[in-house]
């Protein structure tokens, strides 16, 4: 099994997931401890769905699962779990991780170890290289691209620039990001791509 998987909607229940996709979270939590990373809701942005993604992985038989949202202080918390499973939301607040700590090196250890770790949406669109061109490309759309952040350098473990939950996207936008000059890997609801990531 591959060690990061990218999905657009991932574990939650607003949208329809693929019976793919449950069976691999199935087959990733069963027996595991679970951390859902929630710095991506922080703003309010998906916050409805943190509760559910918990019992969504306690249904498929993980061990353990906790919400944390991840600070400079409890970074380490990591390092104790199986699973990290980055819930969507406003891609900025996990910027702002990166920016001010040092998440990067924390999940280099953590994937050493043989951890998993599981993007949703923004969760996803963190481990490009840099998230400038989200900002470029959807300005306007959201208040939460109106505010900008100090920083666009995510965690740089993929050359995937993942737009997520593509299939609900209007065609303006698609068109906007399809013409832009970073390659677009456009995901739609259901989907997902596994990566190996040696650190």
């Amino acid at each position: 099994m591959k060690n990061i998987i990218l999905t657009s909607n991932g574990f939650i229940n607003s949208s329809p997931r693929s019976k793919e996709i449950d069976e691999l979270f199935k087959t990733i939590a069963n027996g595991k401890k679970v951390m859902i990373l929630g710095n991506a809701t922080l703003g309010g942005s998906n916050a409805s769905q943190r509760e559910p993604v918990k019992s969504n992985f306690e249904n498929v038989g993980a061990k353990k699962v906790d919400i944390i949202d991840i600070n400079k202080e409890n970074l380490n918390d990591i390092l104790e779990y199986e699973v990290i499973y980055a819930i969507g939301g406003d891609p900025r607040y996990l910027l702002d991780l990166v920016a001010t700590t040092n998440v990067k090196e924390i999940l280099k250890q953590f994937l050493k170890s043989g951890g998993i770790y599981i993007g949703e949406s923004a969760g996803s669109m963190i481990l490009g290289n840099n998230l400038k061109w989200v900002w470029e490309v959807k300005k306007g759309t959201k208040p939460k691209y109106d505010i900008e952040p100090e920083s666009y350098e995510g965690l740089g473990f993929t050359n995937y620039n993942i737009f997520p939950h593509w299939n609900v996207t209007k065609e303006d936008i698609k068109k906007k990001a399809l013409e832009h000059n970073e390659t677009i890997t456009p995901l739609n609801d259901g989907e997902f791509i596994e990566i190996e990531y040696v650190c």
